[in-house]
């Protein structure tokens, strides 16, 4: 077996490079600060990602659309859920609350989505996965406290809590709807799933003229964008679909705590931040509460 394929059925490799990814799209979110429009470089990176991936595999979409045509309603509602609706409303939330809360919410994914595959599913949570996932979202809350645990006593929800709360619920469902999704090809799948992102992003241009005017991206604001694109759009989307395709859903959410730790550290090496104790705790909490989830 080739290392490419080895990869390819590995899905703990697979999650820790989409992990990985997704950690550089909050760089690629600091850096686009005054390059580019957040209403503009959601719709921008899928219009990116769809025209390429269907000029390299629209083919296999079109031979597979029979199948595709009954479900199209299904998938139309992952899209929008998982690829469109959970940016838009992360970016949204951004604006009215802070990193704190946002990290501490985001680490709610693994949960609702191992409650979601008990509920749905009959999948069963075993004790080592319950106390997996509570050891992985300290570890997340320290780094987003800064080790200061004492801030949690001051959080207060609002209204970029609330909306952040429906983003995670929304990639929680993607992720649990990639257990039972059509089977065709992967590549097929997450091709058409990104086309059908793109139309439905089309429209935050016309939102973002309203409340912005004519606003174009700099130079460095598109080269942000090719960058999300290739990265956490494209190669995590489908390394992500994949490990669900092999380890299920359950396995796959308890891996999204990973994104703050590996945030951290490109902050360190990319934007020049310090790297305190209070990282390397959250690291092994984090790290060792997904060791524990996989036990079984």
């Amino acid at each position: 077996m080739s290392i490419l394929n080895k990869f390819y059925n590995t899905p703990s490799a697979l999650l820790i490079f989409t992990t990985l990814f997704w950690a550089f799209n909050t760089i690629f979110g600091q850096l686009a600060v005054g390059e580019i429009s957040p209403l503009q470089i959601v719709p921008l990176r899928w219009i990116l990602v769809s025209s390429v991936m269907w000029f390299l595999f629209g083919k296999d979409v079109k031979t597979n659309w029979q199948i595709i045509k009954p479900e199209i309603n299904k998938i139309i509602f992952m899209a929008l859920m998982g690829f469109t609706g959970f940016n838009v409303l992360f970016y949204t939330a951004s604006q009215y609350t802070n990193a704190i809360n946002l990290g501490i919410i985001q680490s709610s994914v693994p949960v609702y989505v191992l409650l979601g595959a008990y509920f749905f599913y009959k999948t069963s949570i075993t004790a080592l996965q319950g106390l997996g996932v509570i050891i992985s979202i300290i570890g997340v809350t320290i780094i987003t406290t800064n080790g200061d645990i004492e801030l949690l006593m001051t959080l207060q929800l609002n209204r970029g809590d609330l909306i952040m709360l429906v983003a995670c619920l929304m990639y929680s469902y993607y992720t649990l709807s990639l257990k039972t999704r059509l089977q065709i090809p992967g590549i097929a799948f997450f091709t058409l799933m990104s086309v059908i992102a793109n139309f439905l992003a089309l429209p935050l241009f016309i939102i973002d003229y309203l409340l912005n005017g004519i606003n174009y991206p700099s130079i460095n604001g598109l080269i942000i964008t090719i960058l999300v694109a290739i990265f956490p759009s494209s190669l995590a989307q489908i390394f992500y679909l994949r490990a669900v395709d092999i380890a299920g859903p359950g396995k796959a959410g308890i891996y999204t705590n990973i994104v703050p730790i590996f945030s951290s550290v490109l902050a360190v090496i990319l934007l020049n931040q310090s790297f305190e104790i209070f990282h390397g705790i959250s690291l092994v909490l984090v790290l060792f509460g997904i060791w524990l989830s996989e036990r079984q």
